[in-house]
């Protein structure tokens, strides 16, 4: 009998402690299935191939080439309640997403270059040139653009610029190929590596939040209503009035950052600005971007409440309001040509397409042709996805596996 009794607390004690283990494990002791299955007891095999279910051993990788990691948490998606003027497409609304990663910058030229010769290399003239950016999205008949149209995407001076006269199927054609690219390297060193999601366009949510970055009541992706720093210069490039892309010329002296200037007549260099508070570049102005989502004028009201995100589909007409005093010439991104290509009137800020379509693909984040209303957080306009614009260019995205944190 006194054996059992000092036996009993023994048992006692050592259950407890098996109780406590996972309690006092790490983060590495949640994901780690172990080497024995905890359900039927049968070992996992150590290599593929073999009688047993081989289990890949998982350990968390870096983020791969070009993105930040960014997060996930809850946030008011849409015009803020200091964005008086906001537009009805962006009511505001409470969601979540997801952490994820998103590039750090505008995807370059030179990355975009790259991304031609190797697909000129695997599959030919006639595929680059399917891919290759529209040029001529920067020819004005009442401007002499034209070295822009010869320059801008093939100059070397132009390298880090972002790469802009891409719609919205070549964007994405781009995301399958960097894919394919940066898993291809870790395959190479080891056939049974454990490979990276998707490269893709981001989800009009995952924008804004990143563009956010935690200042989710401002209108700009940093604190306050101010376009320039605390030293007065400016924090984006923007179009400041009526023919003004630049400010005034210091009349020989540092151009960059002095005076009313925010040093760029057209696109800058991908890091030319400050970036927010994720490390993000230019998620105001510069160029915008476009994301993955379907255009619906009342995409935040009917979408779901976690990663919220439009796919294509039928949409009833009789939900919208048609504004019929907006004349469609008047938006900074009028285009004839664009007009004639999509076959419809579209592309800014209040013209609706044909609503039932969905070719129509949202952009975000104003660019240096747009008035500083369009480079804040919450705005949001549309494009045609075969159409481009020397406005918009992009940056990719890619979901975040395992734990969010």
């Amino acid at each position: 009998m006194p054996m059992a009794n000092k036996w009993i607390p023994a048992v006692l004690i050592g259950a407890m402690g098996l109780l406590a283990l996972p309690a006092c494990g790490g983060k590495g002791d949640l994901e780690d299935p172990g080497s024995t299955s905890r359900l039927t007891g049968l070992k996992f095999a150590r290599k593929s191939g073999g009688e047993g279910f081989y289990v890949k051993r998982y350990r968390e990788m870096p983020p791969a080439p070009g993105l930040v990691f960014i997060e996930g948490g809850t946030f008011h998606m849409g015009g803020t309640e200091k964005d008086l003027d906001y537009e009805h497409n962006a009511r505001v609304r409470q969601v979540t997403v997801a952490s994820f990663y998103m590039d750090e910058t505008e995807v370059p030229n030179v990355e975009y270059k790259q991304f031609l010769f190797y697909v000129q290399k695997d599959s030919g003239d006639q595929k680059a040139q399917l891919l290759y950016p529209d040029t001529t999205v920067w020819f004005r008949e009442m401007a002499y653009n034209d070295p822009y149209v010869r320059y801008y995407f093939q100059h070397e001076g132009y390298h880090m610029y972002p790469v802009v006269g891409v719609n919205w199927h070549q964007a994405r054609e781009f995301a399958a190929w960097r894919t394919a690219i940066v898993n291809k390297q870790l395959t190479d060193r080891d056939p049974e590596a454990i490979l990276y999601p998707d490269y893709r366009l981001p989800t009009e949510a995952e924008w804004e939040y990143a563009a956010r970055a935690g200042y989710e009541q401002e209108l700009y992706p940093w604190e306050g209503r101010s376009l320039r720093d605390m030293k007065g210069r400016f924090r984006v490039n923007f179009k400041r009035g009526r023919g003004d892309y630049a400010g005034r010329s210091n009349k020989g002296g540092s151009l960059l950052y002095e005076g009313l200037n925010d040093a760029y007549m057209i696109p800058a260099p991908v890091k030319a600005f400050y970036p927010n508070d994720f490390g993000l570049y230019n998620m105001a102005g510069n160029v915008a971007e476009w994301t993955e989502d379907t255009y619906r004028v009342l995409n935040y009201e009917d979408a779901e409440d976690f990663n919220p995100h439009r796919r294509r589909g039928k949409v009833e007409q009789d939900q919208f309001q048609y504004d019929d005093d907006y004349d469609p010439k008047t938006s900074l991104l009028y285009s004839p040509k664009a007009l004639a290509q999509a076959g419809q009137e579209g592309g800014g800020g209040g013209a609706w397409p044909d609503l039932g379509a969905d070719a129509a693909k949202v952009y975000r984040g104003g660019s240096w042709a747009d008035i500083a209303y369009y480079v804040t957080c919450g705005a949001r306009r549309y494009l045609h996805a075969d159409s481009a614009s020397a406005t918009v260019g992009f940056r990719c995205a890619m979901v975040r596996v395992g734990r969010p944190f």
